[in-house]
């Protein structure tokens, strides 16, 4: 039986996006997309799904006050928050509220279906910003990776290279356009000083990326 997913987003193009990523997971399937809270109660009323990724900044009812209403009336519906930033308070208030995850969205697509699957399952999974993790290589902590100055969404992009995806791939992992991917590959080249994809390979394999 497959997970009823609701997304509740007021970014239409992001949301699309989050549908094509989930519904190509078989378990999974997408059954509303919502702009924000209020839509997203109405919508509640005709149709119960499993899981709700739910955006926190939307407008007439964010998803902080939409998410207490359906934790009282429907608790047993899983609540994921979708959010541009990362908020360590908040992030206990929705553990103490009983909300099964926190999901930054700058994460790559496989990672995002990654997660979905887990709290799908049955745990709970909370983010944390890229350059906190516990997993971060050290070199992104040096000297050397300072004076780069790559940030975590080249970082994420140098990772699809080197998986061997081109930009329209890109694009549609990251939810954003080829031309945003063009000019983040331009400045990656420029940065690390390499003139094509075969030099950016080698230097992510020799620093671990």
């Amino acid at each position: 039986m497959k997970t009823k997913i609701i997304i509740a987003d007021d970014h239409l193009l992001l949301a699309d996006g989050l549908e094509q990523i989930l519904n190509s997971v078989p378990d999974f399937e997408v059954i509303a997309k919502v702009a924000n809270g209020r839509l997203l109660m109405q919508a509640l009323n005709t149709i119960v799904p499993d899981l709700i990724l739910l955006d926190i900044n939307m407008p007439y009812m964010n998803g902080l006050e939409a998410a207490k209403k359906i934790r009282q009336r429907m608790p047993d519906i899983k609540i994921v928050f979708l959010s541009m930033y990362f908020d360590a308070k908040l992030i206990a208030a929705a553990k103490e509220d009983g909300v099964k995850g926190f999901i930054l969205k700058d994460i790559i697509a496989p990672l995002l279906k990654e997660k979905m699957i887990h709290i799908a399952n049955g745990d709970t999974c909370f983010d944390l910003p890229f350059q906190k993790t516990s997993t971060t290589p050290a070199w992104q902590q040096d000297d050397f990776a300072n004076k780069l100055k790559l940030s975590p969404r080249e970082i994420e992009i140098i990772k699809l290279i080197k998986l061997g995806q081109g930009n329209k791939q890109i694009s549609a992992q990251l939810s954003l356009s080829i031309y945003t991917i063009e000019t983040h590959r331009k400045n990656i080249y420029r940065k690390l000083n390499l003139k094509g994809v075969g030099e950016l390979i080698q230097f992510a394999s020799e620093h671990n990326i």
